[in-house]
């Protein structure tokens, strides 16, 4: 085993559907460097989070800039003597076109667009064509419910002032940043906050950059909540059933009951988010109920 820490990076399954009725398709690259087929991937810059990185690849090397759909897994292998670590999502791309001839990228030499079978084919690694079996194994979109743990907040023994007022501490406004770019990796078009001071500040950047409303709901506070779980519960199935892609940002003693709710009896609860931690419940909404394919968990 190697002393070397892990090399890590991300990447995408980057696919379109060029009819309706049609079998989708996926790119396929080229690297003049190594002279192999492969998948969008690279290694995460100093500091990078892997959301971040897995879009930046993307667009990098295909001229796509693309919102990510539900995780693909994580590879893992060797190269040059160390253990690489690629955490891989599904990506549809916005056009059909895109702009591969733009890709400031000179060691990507040449794009395809092939059916499964072909990329299958053409791929140079067992790693890659694992991904590609991962995405057939589910549906082919998903849409993403984040349900989000307000970032670090003035503590309650220092707040003179009523605890819905309690804004974020430093450490938490810069959370509050950082998550603009990762909930805008999924796509999040929608926003709903406890009324809270620190849950509306936790979203506030968010929806200003993205120029979204934020939606207030009183039962995912932890005052209605305490006196009403039943309602929060069965606000929070609602959700499934949303169409938009959605954050809901709430309180560490809420969320046990919301995800609860938003995951049914038959799952078990994830671990408790540490503020400005958020989970990704993918939602394939192509049938009359609304399912959870897959769930992922993030810090800012």
């Amino acid at each position: 085993m190697s002393s070397q820490p892990p090399i890590r990076a991300a990447g995408a399954l980057l696919w379109r559907q060029p009819l309706p009725d049609q079998e989708p398709e996926f790119a396929v690259i080229r690297r003049a460097r190594y002279d192999d087929w492969t998948l969008p991937k690279g290694k995460l810059e100093r500091h990078e989070h892997v959301l971040d990185a897995a879009v930046r690849e993307v667009h990098e090397e295909t001229g796509h800039r693309v919102v990510l759909g539900r995780p693909l897994g994580t590879q893992r292998y060797r190269v040059a003597g160390a253990d690489k670590v690629v955490r891989y999502w599904s990506a549809e791309a916005s056009t059909l076109t895109g702009s591969f001839e733009h890709v400031p990228n000179d060691e990507i030499s040449e794009l395809c667009w092939l059916s499964a079978d072909q990329a299958r084919a053409r791929l140079s690694y067992a790693h890659d064509a694992k991904v590609l079996a991962d995405f057939s194994a589910g549906p082919l979109r998903t849409v993403p419910l984040v349900v989000l743990r307000h970032a670090k907040a003035v503590k309650r023994a220092v707040w003179k002032g009523a605890d819905d007022d309690r804004p974020l501490d430093r450490r938490g406004q810069a959370e509050a940043k950082r998550l603009v770019s990762l909930l805008s990796a999924f796509g999040v078009d929608e926003a709903v906050s406890s009324p809270a001071r620190r849950c509306l500040d936790t979203v506030g950047p968010f929806a200003r950059a993205s120029a979204l409303s934020v939606g207030v709901e009183r039962l995912f506070s932890e005052t209605d909540h305490a006196a009403s779980p039943d309602k929060c519960r069965r606000r929070s199935a609602e959700l499934l059933y949303e169409a938009a892609s959605l954050v809901v940002c709430s309180h560490r003693p809420v969320l046990p009951d919301l995800v609860g709710a938003l995951l049914g009896g038959g799952q078990p609860l994830p671990r408790q988010l540490r503020p400005g931690g958020f989970l990704v419940l993918h939602r394939d909404l192509t049938h009359r109920r609304a399912a959870i394919v897959a769930v992922e968990r993030h810090r800012p």
